[in-house]
């Protein structure tokens, strides 16, 4: 077995059997592919207690073959049958715009096996690439959103717009950040304040499809196909939510990797246009509400986890969505 590090979860309880190619093996020939002769895994991203996405190589007698592995911790089948949905409303391996073939779920291992898709992931074009390629990463980016949120079924839980606003780990992120010197603590009670205010009165839009966790590392830019994969968060949402989701994440990629949130601006300003041309009209109408959301949130993973530089990073991402707020009341 190719493994690059050892990978332990004592909650999900299915895991180690997934990561033996001899049991896995077994699996597989007594519920899918009788002709498979080996087998071997590699883990790529392991989330604690929650899933591990792993690489599974196949190889038959017409040689290696290799799928994308979801092992959980609690059985995910309504992720399989939305993905089978998803591509049957025109998200398939031949659409222009589409997701990873769901291959099959195992419901004794609870892994769910889809197509690995070859291809650059849209985030290491926005990190490396010229302006040319960003924006053209960036409209294919916004016409894949587009089209889910315009074609996609609607399936699973609606989302509340203001549910993470007075989540329990939310105010207990702010009392911490109380304590400390600074404007962190006005910056964040005047940004929870106005999210509150605004939250309360919320344009009335059509809810649609939504992906959830869309950014621009779940996106895979190949010569053919734009697709968009972890769909593990679907739900039905106001569009913005899923907008202003990736606009947080991109200048979070230009802060982080390239030392000014407002390096990746113009890409940014490339993916707006490019799904306004394209998606639903409505989206405007909440959307700097749902920007300072994104941004609330993604300071609190800086202050709550201490990552690198987490002061500049937690202000930055403060600051950023004090000014979306700023547009809203304009």
């Amino acid at each position: 077995m190719i493994r690059e590090q050892p990978v332990v979860d004592p909650e999900i309880v299915t895991l180690p059997e997934v990561l033996d190619p001899a049991a896995l093996a077994k699996h597989l020939r007594e519920l899918l592919l009788p002709a498979v002769e080996e087998v071997r895994v590699r883990a790529l991203r392991h989330y604690v207690h929650q899933r591990c996405t792993l690489e599974i190589g196949l190889r038959t007698e017409k040689g290696w073959h290799f799928l994308i592995g979801k092992v959980y911790r609690k059985d995910h089948f309504k992720v399989f049958q939305v993905m089978e949905g998803i591509q049957q409303a025109g998200f398939g391996p031949r659409d222009e715009f589409s997701i990873p073939r769901p291959v099959a779920y195992l419901p004794s291992l609870r892994l769910l096996l889809q197509e690995k898709v070859e291809g650059p992931v849209a985030e290491e074009i926005f990190e490396t690439g010229d302006e040319r390629s960003r924006g053209e990463a960036g409209e294919r980016c916004a016409q894949w959103l587009a089209r889910f949120h315009m074609h996609a079924p609607k399936a699973g839980p609606v989302s509340d717009a203001r549910e993470h606003l007075n989540s329990k780990s939310m105010h207990r992120c702010w009392q911490e950040m109380a304590k400390l010197d600074g404007d962190f603590e006005g910056k964040a009670a005047r940004l929870l304040r106005g999210l509150e205010d605004a939250g309360a009165s919320l344009s009335p839009v059509e809810m649609c499809a939504g992906h959830g966790g869309y950014r621009a590392d779940h996106v895979i830019l190949s010569k053919c196909r734009t697709v968009a994969f972890d769909l593990d968060t679907y739900d039905v949402a106001d569009p913005a939510r899923d907008v202003a989701r990736f606009l947080a994440a991109l200048r979070h990629v230009a802060l982080d990797q390239l030392g000014s949130i407002r390096a990746l601006d113009g890409a940014a300003e490339t993916f707006l246009g490019a799904y306004l041309a394209a998606g639903p009209p409505e989206m405007r109408r909440n959307l700097h509400f749902f920007e300072a959301a994104a941004y609330l949130k993604r300071a609190k993973h800086s202050f709550c986890r201490q990552v690198p530089d987490w002061q500049k990073k937690t202000e930055a991402m403060l600051d950023e969505g004090l000014r979306a707020l700023e547009w809203e009341a304009a």
